[in-house]
């Protein structure tokens, strides 16, 4: 999925965005949530957005960050797939094509999801500090 968005950025004429440790964790506890409390959602379980961002301490100063979801069954689970939506979807699109963005985190979550067998649930977060 990281190399799909920076080749997509790259493409639009924008620079790659590079593997932040710390969004990384936040992307798979926002994964683990999703999976967990079975809610597709940026506050999945009852949590505010910016939980994740605090538990992993990506906020610091200045920061911005933003996030996609995907979710899809069997092959429409795939990292090509969600980031086809995500180009598709004019607010995915943007967050997506943020020129600001010099950070991402990556993660996946595998499983009978949503009452469905075989689903895959991908998020991507994206940052700037300062």
């Amino acid at each position: 999925m990281r190399c799909l968005i920076n080749w997509t950025r790259r493409r639009a004429g924008l620079a790659g965005v590079r593997r932040h440790p710390e969004l990384d964790r936040s992307a798979a506890l926002r994964a683990r949530d999703i999976k967990r409390c079975q809610q597709f959602s940026h506050t999945p379980c009852g949590q505010a957005f910016i939980t994740v961002f605090t538990l992993v301490h990506y906020f610091t100063g200045a920061v911005a960050v933003g996030e996609n979801l995907a979710w899809g069954q069997g092959r429409l689970g795939s990292a090509r797939s969600a980031l086809a939506n995500w180009i598709a979807s004019p607010e995915h699109r943007a967050i997506l094509y943020t020129a600001r963005w010099r950070d991402l985190g990556v993660a996946r979550a595998h499983g009978s999801l949503f009452g469905y067998p075989d689903v895959t649930v991908w998020v991507a977060q994206f940052g700037r500090r300062g």
